[in-house]
């Protein structure tokens, strides 16, 4: 994981870093690499050409990642995105393996896909999560019922990215281990750095491989991997 953590960042600083960040590399790629580059799309053509028509990409590899660098990402909360995913036909037609059951669900890698993919053929920046489901450092909401959260999803692989913005309110940061059952006792080293002073903070954790398995257009992560771990292969 790549994890940048930055001092007095909010959410929406948040995500527009690490947006900036994902079209600085892709950019850097496509100037540097461009022989390598027009060799992976020669291979995913080739590759998509033994698919159904309906499950081939619309673009192709180097045409997928101008689009990204070229536009902005789509940004919308998550309640949002539960009502198109709710009133979309593939819900309605009972497509999805896991269907909508309404406000407050962890969203599924398909869900996320089909936001992507088929709703706005673009990135999405999703924020502003149920605090229910997300991490008890994140930063409650005024609302009192969501996080200040961000997912940005990506053509092809769903989730890329995943931040927040984090608590540094040490009275609302115990109320929420205690309703989490989180021993606090046990956390005190976390506690601590917000009991002696901090300051309003942000950060993301990037995936690597994923980010590597956007770029070069792979259909399976295991290439991308370094050092892949396979079942029984450790010796200890």
């Amino acid at each position: 994981m790549i994890e940048p953590e930055m001092a007095f960042y909010d959410l929406e600083d948040n995500a527009n870093l690490a947006e900036e960040f994902i079209k600085y590399i892709i950019k850097y790629v496509l100037e540097n690499n461009r022989e390598d580059l027009d060799f992976l799309a020669t291979r995913l053509a080739d590759e998509e050409k033994q698919l159904p028509q309906d499950k081939r990409s619309k673009m192709g590899l180097i045409e997928k990642l101008e689009f990204v660098v070229n536009n902005e990402f789509q940004r919308l909360t998550y309640t949002e995105a539960i009502d198109i995913l709710a009133n979309s036909n593939h819900n309605k037609k009972k497509k999805f393996q896991y269907p909508i059951t309404g406000w407050g669900m962890d969203l599924q890698s398909e869900h996320e896909r089909y936001l992507v993919e088929k709703h706005f053929k673009k990135p999405v920046i999703l924020t502003d999560y149920p605090a229910g489901i997300k991490s008890f450092y994140m930063r409650l909401n005024e609302d009192g019922k969501t996080v200040a959260a961000m997912d940005i999803l990506a053509p092809g692989i769903g989730e890329i990215v995943g931040g927040s913005q984090r608590e540094e309110r040490l009275d609302v940061l115990l109320e929420k281990m205690k309703a989490m059952n989180i021993p606090q006792e046990e956390m005190w080293w976390y506690v601590d750095t917000r009991r002696f002073g901090t300051v309003p903070h942000a950060g993301f954790g990037l995936g690597f491989e994923r980010m590597i398995q956007f770029v070069t257009g792979m259909t399976n992560i295991r290439d991308v991997i370094a050092f892949p771990r396979t079942p029984k292969s450790a010796e200890f």
